[in-house]
């Protein structure tokens, strides 16, 4: 039997378990993960002489991160159901089981472990557990516990650089701690935007970000400013450390200005539409950093 043979309303309901199943990985959210595992590998060993390994350390990680995405989701199905920007999700909105969805998160949480232990490297391996582990058993329930929640997420988010690097060389180099840090404090103004354009959401469901716990909106712009100030700084240092280029400089420099003039707009209007800028600005200025620092090694 092909696909022509197979009814119209079948085929359709198969195509939206697929796309549900798909939409539990965040894979918006986690290709950014994938690309900062690539660039780990690229900043440690440079181009690989077969793409075998690469693609097996990107296929691992990416496997565990789609997998911890399922299973925050799975455990935060019911809380989903009372966000607008998430009750539509497959959970909250009936068209997955939560079982499915466990077993769903689990495999493919189980699978990226295990490709990582039998194709990469010993600390590969136990660096995609500590993300899994760090992400789905202390991160998540801290969401609904303290806005510090936002710091420990940054732990987990800056993990794929140092799994990408330790499948290269099995070791960690300067490079790869550097990222790590850009990566962990890039987070936080990202996050801050995020957390300021659905507080509404936030708060109905009882996540405990820092828009929803403090009245005073002042307190997340200083944050915001403080956050993005300490990225520039950051993405700057690796300079100064022999670690990248002038060319590096430049562009880490351009991307730096429009993420702190974007925060600065923010901490003075501090409206949705400013928000929204800052979390745009925050997405260019990580992926183009982070591309210069691979291509323009010291």
């Amino acid at each position: 039997m092909n696909a022509q043979d197979v009814p119209a309303p079948v085929l359709s309901t198969g195509l939206r378990r697929v796309a549900d199943l798909f939409a539990l990985t965040k894979p918006k959210l986690n290709a950014m993960a994938v690309f900062a595992v690539a660039v780990g590998w690229w900043a440690e060993a440079g181009a690989p002489a077969t793409p075998g390994p690469l693609l097996w350390a990107i296929a691992g990680a990416g496997a565990i991160a789609f997998g911890a995405s399922a299973l925050n989701q799975y455990i935060e199905r019911d809380r989903d159901a009372q966000m607008d920007r998430t009750r539509d999700r497959p959970l909250p909105a009936g068209r997955v089981t939560p079982r499915d969805a466990l077993w769903f998160g689990t495999v493919l949480s189980v699978a990226g472990l295990a490709i990582l232990a039998l194709t990469s490297t010993p600390l590969a391996a136990a660096l995609g557990l500590a993300t899994l582990v760090t992400y789905v058993c202390i991160y998540t329930p801290l969401k609904t516990r303290t806005s510090l929640n936002t710091l420990v997420g940054t732990l987990p988010g800056a993990l794929p650089p140092l799994i990408g690097a330790a499948a290269a060389s099995g070791a960690l180099s300067s490079r790869a701690w550097f990222l790590f840090a850009l990566i962990g404090i890039w987070q936080l103004p990202h996050f801050l935007a995020i957390a300021w354009l659905y507080r509404v959401d936030y708060g109905r469901a009882g996540f405990a970000m820092l828009p929803v716990v403090t009245s005073e909106s002042a307190a997340t712009a200083r944050q915001v400013l403080l956050q993005g100030l300490l990225t520039v700084i950051v993405s700057l240092t690796a300079v100064p450390f022999g670690l990248a280029g002038r060319t590096y400089f430049v562009v880490a420099l351009v991307a730096g200005v429009l993420l702190l003039a974007a925060g600065a707009q923010f901490a003075v209007r501090r409206t949705d539409v400013s928000a929204r800028l800052l979390l745009r600005a925050s997405l260019v200025h990580l992926p183009l950093v982070l591309a210069a620092f691979a291509l323009d090694p010291a």
